[in-house]
Parts: C-alpha cells; sequence; structure tokens
C-alpha cells in the first residue's frame, strides 16, 4: 500500500489552487444554502405556534408574604409544569376536541419564578390556538382536586398565529449548510492540489523524476514585475529582478562550467514537456550568467516553429538575411546569423519567422554545419528547443549536442508526462532538471554564504 508522503505539502500550490477555485467554494455554499432552502420552503411542512404564560399563585399571596410561601408557589409550579405535559392531559384534549392531537406541546417555567409558558406548534394556525385554548380549558379538571389556594392568573393569552414559526430556523441552518458546503469543497480542493502528480518542491525531482536537480529558480515578485519587469522581461540585466532569482543562475552558471571543464560538454539543448514552462527565459538568463563570468556564449533558437528568443533581445534588428531559417536553406551565410547583444555580451542565432516543417529543417547537413562551427567559436551553445510534448525535435537536436537540460514549472505537468519524455533520452546526455518558477511561499531556500561574505 502506498503511504502518504506530507512533505510534499506546497503550501503555495495549495493556497493558488484554492483561490483559482474560489469560485467553486462560493458556488458550493450557494448550492448548499439553496438546498436547504428547499427542504425547508418545499419539502417540510410549515409549523405554526400559538401560546400563552400563566402564573400560579397561593390565595392570600401579598408582597409582604415570607419567602417560605414563595418557596412553596415556585414548587407548585414545577408539578402543573409536569401536568401541563402529561397523557392524561392530552387525552382530555383530544376527548374536548373529537380528534388526535396532531401538535406539540411544549411547556416551560421561566427560571426561579412562578411563571409558566405553555406553546403549542401544529401545522396549521387554528389548530394551534384551538388546542392550547382545549389545555387552558381541561388543566382545572386535573390540577383542582390536587392543590388547595391555588390562583391561576393568564398573564399572556393564547393568540392566533399569523406567521410560520421556523422560518428563521431554516435560514439559521440553510446558512450553516452553505458554510459546510463552502467547507467541503475547499478540503476537497486541497485533497486534489495535495494529491495531484505534479513536482511540487524541488526534493520531488530526485524522488520522482528519472533526472536529478540541477537547478532551482525562484519565483519573481509579481509587484516589481508591475512597475518594470513586464516590458524588459526577466532578464538579469533588470535592476528590479530578486536577489533569490539573481542568485538561481548564478549557481546554474557555476555548475555549467564545472561539467564543461569536468566532462567537456559545451553544446546543451534546453527543453520541457509542454510550452509556458519558461524555457526560453532560462536559457537567456543562463547566457547572460556565463557571460558574466567572462565565457562567449551563443544562443541558438532551434524552436522553430514558436521562436522566441528574439523578444528578449529588442534592440538587436533580425532582417531576413539574419534569420536561422535563411542559414539552413542555404540563402545566407554564417557570419549574418551569428549576431552579438552589446549589453549582455552574448551572441544569438535566432529568428522571428514560424516554420512549421521544423523537423525536416532541423535535419539538414547545413543545421548540423552550424552547431559544428559554433561549437568551434564559442565556450558553450545554448540550443532552445521545441516542448517535447508538442514535438520530437529536441531528440534531433539532442543527437548533435553535448547534454539536456529539462525544465520542469512547479506543479505544472504531471511526473508520468516528464518520465514518459526523459527515459527517451540517453541517460549520457541528461545533465538534469531545472525547476522554475518556485514559490519563496512554498520552497526553504538556503542561503548563499559565499554571497552573504
Amino acid at each position: 500500500m502506498k503511504t502518504v508522503d506530507f512533505k510534499r505539502a506546497n503550501a503555495f500550490t495549495l493556497v493558488m489552487d484554492v483561490l483559482y477555485n474560489l469560485w467553486v467554494i462560493i458556488l458550493a455554499g450557494v448550492i448548499g444554502f439553496c438546498a436547504c432552502q428547499i427542504y425547508y420552503l418545499a419539502l417540510k411542512k410549515q409549523t405554526y405556534t400559538s401560546s400563552m404564560t400563566i402564573a400560579v399563585n397561593l390565595s392570600g399571596y401579598t408582597t409582604s408574604a415570607t419567602s417560605t410561601s414563595l418557596s412553596r408557589t415556585i414548587e407548585i409550579s414545577e408539578t402543573y409544569q409536569s401536568v401541563l405535559s402529561s397523557s392524561t392531559l392530552k387525552a382530555l384534549v383530544e376527548k374536548d376536541m373529537g380528534q388526535e392531537m396532531t401538535g406539540t406541546v411544549t411547556v416551560r417555567k421561566k427560571g426561579k419564578t412562578n411563571l409558566i409558558d405553555i406553546a403549542v406548534t401544529d401545522i396549521s394556525s387554528q389548530k394551534a390556538y384551538d388546542t392550547l385554548k382545549s389545555i387552558y380549558k381541561n388543566y382545572p379538571k386535573i390540577t383542582d382536586n390536587s392543590f388547595n389556594n391555588v390562583i391561576i392568573s393568564v398573564i399572556s393569552a393564547p393568540f392566533l398565529p399569523t406567521s410560520v414559526s421556523n422560518p428563521s430556523a431554516s435560514i439559521a441552518y440553510s446558512l450553516l449548510f452553505g458554510v459546510l458546503g463552502s467547507l467541503i469543497c475547499t478540503v476537497i480542493i486541497l485533497l486534489i492540489s495535495f494529491m495531484r502528480d505534479t513536482v511540487k518542491n524541488p526534493s520531488d525531482v530526485d524522488d520522482m523524476l528519472e533526472c536529478k536537480l540541477f537547478g532551482s529558480v525562484y519565483h519573481v515578485n509579481k509587484r516589481k514585475r508591475k512597475i518594470g519587469l513586464k516590458n524588459d522581461g526577466l532578464l538579469l540585466t533588470n535592476p528590479l529582478i530578486d536577489y533569490s532569482f539573481r542568485n538561481s543562475f548564478s549557481e546554474i552558471a557555476i555548475k555549467l562550467e564545472s561539467i564543461q571543464r569536468t566532462k567537456g560538454i559545451k553544446s546543451i539543448v534546453v527543453t520541457s514537456v509542454a510550452e509556458n514552462e519558461g524555457k526560453t527565459t532560462i536559457i537567456v538568463n543562463m547566457a547572460i550568467s556565463l557571460a558574466t563570468m567572462g565565457k562567449k556564449v551563443v544562443i541558438v533558437d532551434s524552436d522553430l516553429k514558436l521562436p522566441a528568443v528574439y523578444k528578449f533581445f529588442k534592440q538587436i534588428d533580425i532582417k531576413p538575411e539574419n534569420d536561422i531559417f535563411s542559414y539552413i536553406s542555404g540563402k545566407t551565410d554564417y557570419k549574418s546569423i551569428v549576431l552579438h547583444d552589446k549589453i549582455t555580451d552574448v551572441s544569438i542565432v535566432c529568428g522571428k519567422n514560424k516554420h512549421f516543417n521544423s523537423a525536416k529543417a532541423l535535419g539538414e547537413e547545413n543545421y548540423k554545419e552550424l552547431l559544428k562551427r559554433l561549437n568551434e567559436d564559442f565556450d558553450f551553445i545554448l540550443v532552445d528547443s521545441p516542448p517535447g510534448g508538442v514535438a520530437v525535435d529536441a531528440e534531433t537536436i539532442c543527437e548533435y549536442c553535448d547534454g539536456m537540460i529539462f525544465v520542469v514549472r512547479q506543479d505544472f505537468v504531471s511526473v508520468e508526462a516528464i518520465n514518459d519524455y526523459i527515459i527517451n533520452i540517453e541517460k549520457e546526455k541528461m545533465i538534469g532538471c531545472i525547476l522554475n518558477d518556485i514559490s519563496e511561499l512554498g520552497a526553504k531556500k538556503e542561503p548563499d554564504v559565499e554571497a552573504q561574505l
């Protein structure tokens, strides 16, 4: 039996799922409220209540009477309470009315006083009223022979009820059912979120995926994004970038430099299973971080179906003769397509136009020759490929490169889908996984001691 690992719970993903499904929670509350209202107003019979209040006194009782007399009066009141609730009185009432008593009789003594409240609740206002009058009429037949010197005074006479006696109860219960419905829905959403088979924490990569964690990139504060990051993009060159985001790529760059030095890996394919996992943002910032270390880096946008690298380098004017597809087609030369960005000190080989027959283009000898030449001229060649769930282009490109890095967005794609893709990649070429867009609320970050020093 599979055990539940509560360590996989992530506060951020749980909260975000609740907020995202807030309308469902509200709808569940409304449904619960309406269902209870329907039950009370349509299915459950409405009731009416007629009531009266009587006072039990001893004859000759005055304000100057002793406390003993008052205590005796209270004791008699308690006995009267029992009489008014007895089956004997019920039989007298049924005989008087000529029918079975259908209402509910409630008798309550008001604290330590001689006052008694009598109420009859029935499905008809007239029945409730008639039953209460019959009770008041017939109870002396039982009590007169048992109690002497007792005077019964009517404080509040019976009345014919004009409105139902249980609408307030129906509203109260409806609100309770509404809240209960929302709570049950919230619990279900939390359970689904917890049980969803996605990568929620950095530790999940090593535990659940067929590859090792190579790096973690943390979520950028949305407030900062609004005031300056939207137009410039999530680039390390932007001064508003969070320290955690910047430090993530510093650590990744150090690891890349290490595997180049120890294993000779220079050309790296960066891909993902699905779109919108942030692979292009990852690859551009990897290149910038490597460039700051003095490395000669080039980004090759091989996602010919949906090119995006050019969007991060708006200062570079990419003309048709600079397009990578023009080189693959033999229409331009090598020098025309390798463009250098002076701001980031990163070179790019990319294009703007979409080419849906990308698999054929990436299999051309010109594309293979391009990667070979770049390998001679640069320290690192970072290749942006289409998502693995969209096309097989990444697998084709990986044959011409030294390794592959897999980008996985937090709580985005199922573990099964990721592993189904990873197993098709040669283990020797799988460098590792970068877990992207990790929320600070949901992940514990280790402080960078060297940076702090």
